[in-house]
């Protein structure tokens, strides 16, 4: 798609002239909509209409879940956090649950304050994928942030699966979680 290798190459002006030539022959092409999409979400004073591309797909497609995993992302990089949690939840509902689609699922959910529903599905990413040190050391984030102080432990223990960098992760997430109950403390 000429679109999206221009989107690549940043001749925003060039892709758009090809996503709108693309649209014009196939007005149903879903993928068009989506990297379009993308493409003007990147522009602040574009959002809007953006957002109206998404739901065009997922209007054409409602049982595809590559448009909710994007629509998903669209949202989640607006800090959309609940509304980007239902499509990914939906994108995982539409097809065999993909690692990527439930953490994201997963730490909207987070942003969005739900953390039983967050730790739903950082329990499916952790058995998903129970080498990836990510899911375990996202898990044991949260169950801090729970304040189940021994099950975050017990997440982050097996020393063979967690790496230096998703403890710096954990760190950092603590003392933020640590810096926000001192500001609403005072």
């Amino acid at each position: 798609m000429l679109g999206e290798a221009f989107s690549r190459l940043g001749k925003d002006k060039e892709a758009e002239n090809w996503f709108k030539a693309s649209l014009a022959t196939r007005p149903d092409h879903v993928p068009t909509h989506l990297t379009y999409g993308k493409l003007l979400a990147r522009n602040i004073t574009r959002v809007i209409e953006a957002e109206n591309w998404y739901t065009k797909a997922q209007a054409i497609a409602p049982e595809d879940a590559s448009v909710y995993r994007h629509y998903g992302q669209f949202l989640l990089d607006q800090s959309r956090y609940s509304e980007a949690a239902s499509k990914f939840e939906r994108a995982v509902s539409l097809s065999t649950p993909e690692y990527e689609d439930v953490v994201r699922a997963a730490t909207s959910l987070r942003l969005a304050g739900n953390h039983r529903g967050a730790e739903r599905y950082y329990k499916m990413a952790v058995n998903l994928k129970p080498w990836e040190s990510s899911g375990l050391s996202n898990l044991g984030a949260l169950y801090h942030l729970m304040g189940r102080l021994p099950e975050a432990e017990m997440k982050l223990s097996p020393a063979d699966t967690v790496t230096r960098e998703n403890l710096r992760r954990l760190r950092n997430i603590i003392n933020l979680h640590e810096e926000q109950r001192r500001i609403v403390g005072s």
